[in-house]
């Protein structure tokens, strides 16, 4: 028998990728979608219920052929039994950016499903980033599959759906400027991006191409109005929305906002002040957040439905890299030996000693027994800790941390405090 093998995606075999992706995500499209001419738009579905081995996270079924990232697949021989996508990305983590290797398009064809081959790409992605990247995300089709590989909730995501109305209160102190931008000008949004990521762990640096194909437009989708909000002549803020149809009546139509940034509280209010300027025209806005304070800020919060989805991933790649990677807060300390279970990574499945002096970490290996470890815990656990989703106390109760004694527990608060996690970027 032949054994699989992770490589690369040669360039004339992309049309395969995209009909095994569109078949995963948009198979309602019929195999025309994904034909060789095709360069059409990025799913807006972060996944399919297609079974096991069926699709993963992804979003370009017929994407053109200037995307970001780079294209793998599982071969046997020749025969291409699985594909997926990988993005090298810089995200922020405790104040700092740090790399970040992205995972998506996870597809498999259902003649090759249940054959072991997306845990092959898995593993083989992870060895891939070892070295590189101390942290993968990606955005699942069902959670529970991907805890199986060792990935965990990074945060929550609170939709809201409202009438514009709900909005208007924004008005009165969402006084800043408002003006439509082109692609042209994505760089004059790239501070109010950088400043709303300052207090979210896990954002998304965004380069010029990302800007141009992923927010500006959704693929060879050119529909997004891009809206910013200046304040002395710089952008504090930005708003990316498309229009729907819900009905055949003249304001039958929904404002959908695919992305929204501010660099503080007054920009926040003029972006939504903005979306309230469409009362005229459309009956629905629905937008996302972290959190659900819009309840608090609107004064009509029954009009305002909102609902919490369990978002990203994330997973640490190699705990000794990863552990020494991480930002630490200043002037902590510890001296620390963690008891890791990783299922899927063989390199993370032991016992490690953590080190930390004056801010900055060193893990090693150590020989020393699961039983005599100060904590014990799973990888994804873990990956909660090092990006701040969950407070140690949190993590011993929704999560699988177990430590020794007290002060141990106390030693991991200090080292991990929780942090506002929102990673809001679909890839």
């Amino acid at each position: 028998m032949v054994d699989p093998v992770f490589r690369r995606l040669p360039a004339e075999r992309t049309d395969e990728y995209r009909r095994a992706v569109s078949y995963a995500f948009e198979p309602e499209n019929g195999p025309a979608a994904a034909g060789p001419d095709d360069a059409g738009t990025d799913t807006a579905e972060s996944g399919a219920d297609t079974g096991d081995e069926g699709a993963g996270a992804g979003d370009d079924a017929g994407e053109a052929g200037d995307e970001p990232g780079e294209r793998y697949g599982v071969f046997v021989g020749e025969e291409l039994c699985s594909v997926c996508k990988h993005y090298d990305f810089t995200a922020r983590l405790r104040g700092e950016w740090v790399p970040l290797a992205g995972l998506a398009a996870v597809a498999t064809p259902p003649e090759h499903r249940r054959q072991g081959y997306v845990r092959h790409a898995v593993v083989e992605s992870l060895d891939r980033w070892r070295g590189a990247s101390p942290l993968s995300a990606l955005w699942p089709f069902d959670h529970g599959y991907y805890r199986q590989f060792g990935w965990a909730t990074a945060n929550t995501v609170v939709e809201y759906t409202c009438p514009p109305g709900a909005l208007a209160f924004a008005r009165d102190e969402g006084t800043d400027d408002r003006r439509r931008v082109t692609d042209d000008e994505w760089a004059t949004l790239r501070d109010a991006h950088e400043a709303h990521a300052a207090d979210r762990a896990l954002t998304l640096r965004r380069d010029e191409a990302w800007w141009r194909r992923k927010v500006f437009r959704v693929g060879d989708d050119d529909r997004p109005f891009v809206y910013a909000c200046e304040r002395d002549g710089r952008v504090r803020g930005y708003v990316v929305y498309t229009f729907e149809r819900t009905g055949d009546g003249p304001g039958d139509r929904r404002i959908d906002v695919l992305d929204l940034a501010f660099a503080d509280h007054r920009a926040r209010l003029s972006l939504l002040a903005h979306l309230a300027d469409h009362d005229s025209h459309v009956t629905e806005v629905v937008c996302y957040h972290e959190n659900p304070d819009l309840l608090s800020l609107t004064d009509q919060p029954r009009e305002v439905d909102c609902e919490v989805h369990a978002g990203p991933m994330v997973r640490v790649v190699d705990v000794a890299d990863a552990l020494a990677a991480v930002p630490y807060p200043a002037g902590a300390s510890a001296d620390l030996t963690l008891s890791v279970t990783d299922g899927t990574a063989q390199w993370n499945d032991d016992t490690f000693r953590l080190s930390v002096a004056d801010g900055a970490g060193e893990c090693d290996r150590v020989d020393e027994s699961a039983a005599a470890a100060d904590a014990t815990l799973d990888i994804g656990t873990l990956s909660q800790l090092v990006v701040g989703t969950h407070s140690v106390a949190d993590a011993r109760r929704l999560a699988d941390l177990s430590v020794t004694d007290q002060s141990v527990a106390d030693s991991l608060a200090a080292l991990f405090p929780p942090e506002t996690v929102y990673l809001r970027t679909f890839f």
